[in-house]
């Protein structure tokens, strides 16, 4: 049996008071109704809050944990609907800039289809790329709960030089700096400019989340190489992160030091396959705020995870705590091999 992973408390300070802090793209999202449709055969559309930041911040908020979104809005209807939403999901926008010129907040057309899901992405002068060091004064990262950032920020500046300015005066003040890797080969001139920029920002973080393409970009490998992707993982633990590493229907792996604790699912009927590493990162680190053991806040990850992916939607599916705790109790959990 896998001896228990210590609780979260040296990478999550107890005594912090401010929000958490989630860097990224937040945008509209398009989904054709009837669910099932094709969005080539679709006359009419739902639309939802979307983009990895945006439904990462919803997590938390509707896990009851403070958040405040460091993002930029496009100074249209789109961006006002983006900003409107937040608001409605209880995330802070105190920090949330209007890009301004030609800048567009990103518009997602998603399938709400278990199998030959498409998925449009617009991202043509993104305006949550637009975040400047200006709009980040006056942040206080000593009390700061932690500073999130998802990876498709780096990838531009003045985004990217606005993030490295954030996390190193976030780590200087003993606030924790989570990386999702989020990668997108669209938001990338190349995947080894993508590794590049990536690799250099792991130094200044304590968590670090990805799946198997994710870490094998990372290692400036091909993306399918999840051999190499999965050594990089483990070679960070030992340097001292602690590595999330999601395998989708086989679970994922929590990394420390030179020991790996495999995590189980909740199996469920999936109604898309978007959304899960959203939840994961959310929930996991809503169920740390509370004082969980990694194990635990892993396996509240998992569940949250399983539920949005059952549900249409993505930060509309994001659970509160009582909801995840009846699909937890409803849902029976599959344990991993040599789980503890």
């Amino acid at each position: 049996m896998a001896a228990q992973i210590q609780d979260g408390s040296n990478i999550w300070p107890a005594d912090r008071s401010g929000p958490v802090f989630v860097v990224g793209r937040a945008g509209m999202d398009l989904y054709p109704i009837p669910v099932g449709s094709k969005i080539k055969k679709a006359h009419q559309f739902q639309a939802d809050l979307g983009g990895s930041a945006g439904n990462i911040a919803v997590a938390l908020a509707r896990r009851g944990v403070p958040v405040q979104l460091l993002s930029a809005v496009s100074a249209d209807p789109a961006g006002d609907f983006v900003r409107a939403q937040l608001h409605a999901y209880g995330v802070g926008c105190d920090y949330l800039a209007q890009a301004g010129g030609l800048a567009r907040s990103s518009l997602a057309l998603a399938e709400t289809r278990a199998e030959e899901c498409e998925v449009v992405i617009y991202r043509n002068a993104a305006a949550d790329l637009q975040i400047e060091a200006a709009h980040l004064a006056g942040i206080d990262f000593a009390a700061a709960r932690a500073l999130v950032i998802t990876g498709t920020a780096l990838s531009s500046d003045p985004s990217a030089s606005s993030c490295i300015a954030a996390a190193e005066e976030a780590a200087g003040k003993g606030c924790p700096v989570v990386l999702d890797l989020d990668y997108r080969k669209e938001a990338w001139s190349n995947s080894q400019r993508a590794a590049q920029a990536l690799g250099a920002f792991c130094d200044l973080c304590q968590i670090i989340t990805g799946n198997d393409q994710e870490f094998a970009v990372l290692a400036n490998a091909d993306a399918q190489a999840v051999a190499a992707g999965r050594a990089l993982a483990a070679e960070l633990a030992r340097k001292g992160r602690v590595i999330l590493y999601k395998m989708g229907r086989q679970g994922c792996h929590v990394l420390t030091g030179d020991a790996v604790y495999p995590i189980g699912i909740w199996p469920v009927a999936m109604a898309k396959p978007f959304g899960a590493g959203d939840a994961f990162l959310g929930n996991l680190l809503a169920a740390l705020a509370s004082g969980s053991s990694w194990q635990a806040a892993a396996r509240e990850g998992a569940a949250a995870a399983a539920l949005v992916v059952s549900r249409p939607g993505c930060a509309s599916a994001m659970p509160d705590g009582q909801q995840l705790a009846d699909f937890m109790h409803r849902h029976d959990y599959q344990a991993a091999t040599g789980e503890s």
